[in-house]
């Protein structure tokens, strides 16, 4: 399974939301999606979607992206289009905006009138262009989670500490004998947000808590 578990600790951009939109050239109908994804096989999941939504349609193609680096894929399917004219054009947009963990794919119902090679790559490239500035371009920060024991008393301090700190956010807050939150913690920020709240907290930045895969 090749997931966007990012080994690393640099910011990445991504796509923020998934968006669709409709391009027609020529009486050709080219309807692209574009949105985040978290692994090839739920891109291909969402693609084996789209080709039975659209059973009846001449052409599905896209373009992937998944993960960085060593671990990066990059993938495009043409779909019996002509070479480098469907799925290609749509990467293209991806690895253009260095966007990672990201599917393009565009539904092309042909209307009767061939474009040509360079009209068709334009005519993807346009759709696909399209849904990505809908979708919109963020930027994601790799975190791990950390889980911060406290006793009541301390939380008003700890939460006055991690207010001032931009690489910490936190996800959940429960309430037993102790106060337990559960942070979000960019891996960049890692041993300022421990350091800072083994100050707070009267102890060695290491006994802050443990910090889980996220």
């Amino acid at each position: 399974m090749h997931t966007n578990a990012h080994d690393g600790e640099q910011p990445f951009k991504t796509l923020g939301q998934p968006a669709h939109c409709e391009v027609v050239v020529e009486r050709s109908r080219f309807i692209a999606h574009a949105l985040p994804v978290e692994s090839v096989e739920q891109a291909q999941e969402f693609i084996a979607g789209l080709r039975r939504e659209h059973h009846d349609a001449r052409h599905v193609c896209y373009g992937l992206r998944v993960g960085r680096g060593a671990q990066g894929l990059d993938r495009s399917n043409d779909d019996g289009e002509p070479a480098r004219t469907g799925g290609y054009p749509l990467w293209q947009l991806l690895e253009g905006e260095e966007v990672i963990d990201a599917l393009v794919a565009v539904v092309r119902y042909f209307g009767g009138i061939k474009l040509g090679m360079g009209g068709l790559a334009r005519a993807y490239r346009e759709a696909g262009r399209e849904a990505m500035l809908t979708a919109g371009i963020v930027t994601q920060h790799p975190e791990l989670m950390l889980r911060l024991p406290l006793g009541y008393e301390q939380l008003a301090t700890v939460n006055h500490v991690l207010g001032q700190l931009e690489g910490v956010r936190t996800l959940e807050t429960s309430y037993a004998e102790q106060v337990v939150l559960t942070l979000g913690v960019r891996k960049l920020a890692v041993e300022e947000v421990r350091g800072r709240l083994g100050v707070v907290l009267q102890c060695h930045p290491e006994d802050v808590g443990a910090l889980i895969s996220f």
